[in-house]
């Protein structure tokens, strides 16, 4: 009867274990994808900042912060809008992808495109 008993918590704590290394792995990438996400907010707020009146001609660049790379370029201007790319990476490699649509008249951001990192 001891032997049934210990056979069967142990299963139960591999099976346990099995579950906690799983959830593991699923939090660790959502947190990465949370990190990417985040690094492309701070450099839309960093990048837009820098404009106010006037929106300069060529629109492209790199901000290093401490959690990874974020790269911009400049997509297209149609009218009052302008459309930008920014690609971040973080420092475990997860990629993220955004296109912003950004007014000019009003000085702020008007459309959020998040694209699959290639």
């Amino acid at each position: 009867m001891v032997m049934i008993v210990a056979s069967v918590f142990i299963m139960f704590t591999i099976l346990m274990i099995d579950q906690f290394i799983i959830d593991k792995k699923f939090y660790k990438e959502v947190e990465e994808s949370l990190v990417a996400d985040h690094l492309v907010h701070l450099a839309i707020k960093d990048v837009t900042a820098e404009w106010g009146e006037e929106i300069p001609k060529i629109i492209q660049g790199e901000i290093s912060y401490p959690n990874g790379v974020v790269r911009y370029s400049l997509m297209k201007q149609e009218g009052p809008y302008v459309y930008i790319e920014f690609s971040s990476k973080t420092k475990n490699d997860r990629e993220g992808r955004v296109i912003i649509q950004y007014d000019k008249e009003a000085g702020e951001v008007k459309e959020w495109l998040e694209k699959q990192a290639v």
